[in-house]
């Protein structure tokens, strides 16, 4: 039994290293999108001082979460569930992060088995696991600058940055990016990275956690098939990488919610008014998206920045406050499909394609192989 654990530890390392190298290309092809290289200089200069290292991180959390989890498997602690997740989400309790890490991935991998989500492990055909291992680190709330030019929304550059980034920073990055008047620069906290492990802010309950925690465990799972591998192609690439994510990541993260010993107290009245406040802001933001892409294609920059300002001052009055919304604001949030700031048509395309099979694995095996729009486009109805 200690050999096969010993064997069964050596393969799981393996994969973790090949699913390290992924996510760096991954992360680096994210953050870089076509930009001039004046464009390049500005953003460097603006953000020196608080840019993220992926060198740094991986050698700082990689080591120290395998050594945890090696241990956890070796030894298998008897943790309460319900007590260690409650003080987590309760009072951020620091002595119980890395063991409610440790009770997060196992719902999340036991809720991804039972889904079919799991593989046959090599040399071991009847042992069957998550591949990548689900890996998370919930410690640091990290940052992007997101670059779109003032006259279209179009993502054209971002830039992660560490978890220190306060928010006179944000306005300094902004203004620094957006100095010479033609770029618009939106900075702001992000969910979660597709590192490894995943960089992931715990939210107050374990719902929110883990359906986060899926997204970037997608993005892991698709990196070694040809969506994930086509994440960096332009924009079409990234919009139906991030829709699929949010589908899979919704999806089995409220199933590995329902897997937990925990739930927080008056979680289902907390969705209920988020589902209900989405429910009336959400048509203001797809409507101020189409009428931004008019204007600007109108060659009105100003007026349509006086609608996005104009619009960020009625979700402030219904509950749902932005703190900015720019060209670069909605480039950066439209790229996820399935947002009501985005203008992509592949959200609603691939949500139908969801519908149109029957079990969530039979969805991920199907469009994970889709390596261009042109595969997406004959792939998906309409």
């Amino acid at each position: 039994m200690m050999r096969r654990r010993l064997v069964l530890t050596v393969l799981l390392a393996s994969v973790a290293i090949g699913t390290t190298v992924l996510c760096a290309l991954f992360v680096s092809t994210t953050l870089r999108a076509q930009s001039s290289t004046g464009l390049d200089d500005i953003v460097e200069r603006a953000t020196e001082t608080h840019r993220f290292s992926f060198f740094k991180y991986e050698v700082t959390h990689l080591p120290n979460r395998w050594l945890t989890n090696v241990a956890g498997w070796l030894d298998q602690p008897d943790l309460d569930e319900q007590a260690t997740l409650q003080r987590w989400f309760e009072q951020g309790n620091e002595e119980d992060r890395k063991k409610a890490e440790l009770l997060l991935e196992g719902q999340l991998s036991n809720a991804a088995s039972g889904l079919g989500l799991d593989t046959p492990l090599p040399l071991f055909g009847r042992v069957r696991i998550v591949w990548p291992p689900v890996d998370v680190d919930l410690t640091e709330r990290l940052h992007v600058v997101a670059v779109s030019p003032r006259d279209e929304v179009r993502m054209v550059r971002s830039v992660l940055l560490t978890s220190d980034v306060e928010r006179d920073d944000y306005e300094r990055i902004e203004a620094a990016v957006e100095a010479d008047g033609r770029w618009s620069a939106w900075v702001g906290s992000i969910g979660g990275v597709a590192l490894y492990p995943a960089s992931v802010v715990s939210s107050r309950d374990s719902l929110s956690t883990l359906q986060i925690m899926a997204h970037e465990w997608t993005h892991h799972y698709l990196g070694f098939y040809a969506l994930g591998l086509a994440y960096g192609q332009g924009s079409d690439m990234r919009t139906i990488n991030e829709t699929v994510a949010d589908i899979v990541g919704d999806e089995l993260g409220e199933v590995a919610a329902g897997l937990s010993a925990f739930v927080p107290p008056n979680i289902d009245d907390r969705t209920q008014l988020r589902t209900e406040i989405r429910a009336a802001t959400d048509p203001l933001l797809r409507q101020l998206r189409i009428d931004v892409d008019a204007l600007l294609a109108d060659g009105q920059i100003e007026e349509a920045e006086r609608l996005m300002e104009s619009t960020r001052l009625r979700l402030i009055d219904l509950d749902r406050p932005f703190r900015r919304i720019n060209q670069a604001f909605l480039a950066f949030r439209g790229g996820y499909g399935a947002s009501p700031s985005s203008a992509s048509p592949w959200g609603p395309r691939l949500i139908q394609f969801r519908a149109d099979h029957e079990s969530l694995s039979e969805f991920l095996r199907a469009v994970r192989g889709v390596g261009s729009p042109e595969e997406a486009d004959a792939l998906l109805p309409r």
